[in-house]
């Protein structure tokens, strides 16, 4: 039976073991709670933390605790640096489009509107070109119902108050204490529906996409000429649409239970 551990350096398991430690606190750990949280001695721990302290991945503070080095903050920024988000997107862009049958897109929501950056389309129905690089409606979109619902309520009330609530079609809900009311469930469900508000007869869903730190970053929408969203086929959309975003949550470092 082959030895899964062999080949691993054990040493390098216990430094990345501190470091998740210290990455838990909000200010330096002494060495002896180093060594109590991490279950290690405490020889073990000051010759890795004096080592990395060295190298600049911890720094110690002048009481003698340790905490994270600004080292880290270098190579996080490097990661940023190099990070295409478009081409860690479009396996979960091709594979929503394939399992609904219609087009997927990813939306920015840094900022005061959402901009679709990329998108998947669909090889069976009628094709939609999404507005790429397009500031699109807060109150009438998906996305932008999305990002209004993940606001603080202070704020939310803030950005209406300046926003234009224009009326793209029959369907399109102008009335802001109505909007707030359908913001908190948007919120409780997890995800926001669009019903011809924004282009007569479409419809889209768009789930929430979180960061390594959980802040919302992105929408995930399916989008279509659906019948109607108070459906069947229209629930299963739904229930993708989450799924693939949950999934690359997790891609982009998201955890839940942090």
């Amino acid at each position: 039976m082959m030895d899964e551990n062999k080949g691993k350096v054990k040493s390098l398991f216990k430094a990345i073991d501190i470091l998740d430690v210290l990455s838990q606190s909000t200010g330096g750990l002494s060495l002896s709670e180093l060594s109590e949280r991490c279950g290690y001695p405490k020889s073990t721990v000051h010759a890795l933390a004096s080592t990395m302290r060295d190298r600049g991945l911890l720094r110690q503070l002048p009481d003698g605790a340790y905490a994270l080095g600004i080292r880290l903050f270098e190579y996080g920024s490097a990661v940023s640096r190099g990070f295409d988000i478009s081409k860690l997107v479009r396996p979960y862009l091709e594979s929503l489009s394939a399992l609904t049958g219609a087009n997927s897109v990813i939306t920015m929501l840094d900022g005061h509107h959402p901009v679709s950056i990329d998108y998947a389309v669909s090889a069976s129905g009628v094709q939609i070109l999404p507005e790429i690089g397009v500031k699109l409606p807060l109150h009438c979109t998906s996305q932008g119902k999305l990002m209004l619902a993940y606001l603080p309520g202070n704020r939310v009330k803030s950005v209406l108050k300046r926003a234009s609530l224009r009326r793209y079609t029959p369907h399109t809900i102008t009335d802001t204490d109505r909007l707030i009311e359908i913001l908190t469930e948007v919120y409780n469900l997890g995800y926001a529906v669009e019903d011809g508000e924004y282009k007569v007869g479409l419809r889209s869903v768009s789930a929430p996409v979180f960061d390594s730190a959980g802040e919302l970053k992105y929408a995930l929408t399916t989008v279509g000429f659906f019948r109607r969203v108070i459906s069947d086929e229209f629930s299963e959309i739904i229930q993708a649409t989450v799924n693939q975003a949950k999934m690359l949550s997790a891609a982009l470092g998201y955890d839940k239970e942090q």
